[in-house]
């Protein structure tokens, strides 16, 4: 991860020399409209920010997260909003947060960067921190994007190219995640749309965490 982290605090400044995204992310727009009033939110792989105030300002409370450092204090500086607080997590680590303390999970092309073993554990704290009846969203890169099996291949459906790595889910990958963790399947969508500036084939999740 030493290796990711620094791809990413690189990418992060030198994003920062140049022209920042404001707008909310299409996902976001569409889980905005979901969203239960006044939710607590925890988002893991904020980036810019642009997903994290958006939710704020729909009256969410956000707790909005990243383990790049450099993003993160970029995101401070930048974002100022009472119901919105970014901290540095390590999502691939035990997430520092209570049982039960979250009514919703929203990740955005963050949890496409980990191993079998390690993306399963993180969808294990995902549960934990969601109350009974809580959602998580999240959206990856699918096995069907046209960039799929180039680079080294590190395990089945990841591969490192360009000193990025990138696991591929397939919609048979995210529920076997989901039913590992406990977390009911409501909505999987699979498609392309322009993600940043290529073509991208996705997959996009939400799923609920049983009240009992």
């Amino acid at each position: 991860m030493k290796d990711q982290l620094a791809h990413w605090n690189h990418a992060h400044s030198e994003q920062w020399l140049h022209e920042h995204s404001s707008e909310k992310t299409g996902f976001a727009e569409e889980v905005g409209k979901q969203l239960s009033a006044n939710s607590t939110i925890l988002e893991l792989g904020c980036g810019e920010g642009n997903d994290s105030i958006y939710f704020a300002e729909l009256g969410h409370t956000v707790l909005a997260t990243d383990f790049s450092d450099v993003a993160v204090e970029q995101d401070k500086k930048r974002w100022t909003h009472p119901k919105l607080t970014f901290q540095v997590q390590d999502m691939s680590q035990h997430l520092q947060f209570e049982d039960a303390q979250f009514d919703a999970v929203y990740a955005r092309l963050s949890l496409h960067y980990f191993k079998d073993k390690t993306t399963r554990e993180i969808f294990h704290e995902i549960d934990r921190v969601l109350k009974p009846g809580g959602m998580v969203y999240f959206m990856c890169k699918s096995t069907d994007d046209h960039i799929y099996g180039q680079g080294d291949e590190l395990e089945a459906d990841m591969y490192e190219l360009n000193g990025h790595v990138r696991h591929f889910f397939s919609k048979e990958y995210a529920l076997s995640l989901l039913s590992e963790a406990g977390l009911g399947a409501k909505d999987i969508e699979t498609g392309e749309e322009q993600i940043y500036d290529r073509q991208s084939a996705f997959i996009k999740v939400s799923a609920i965490k049983p009240t009992s």
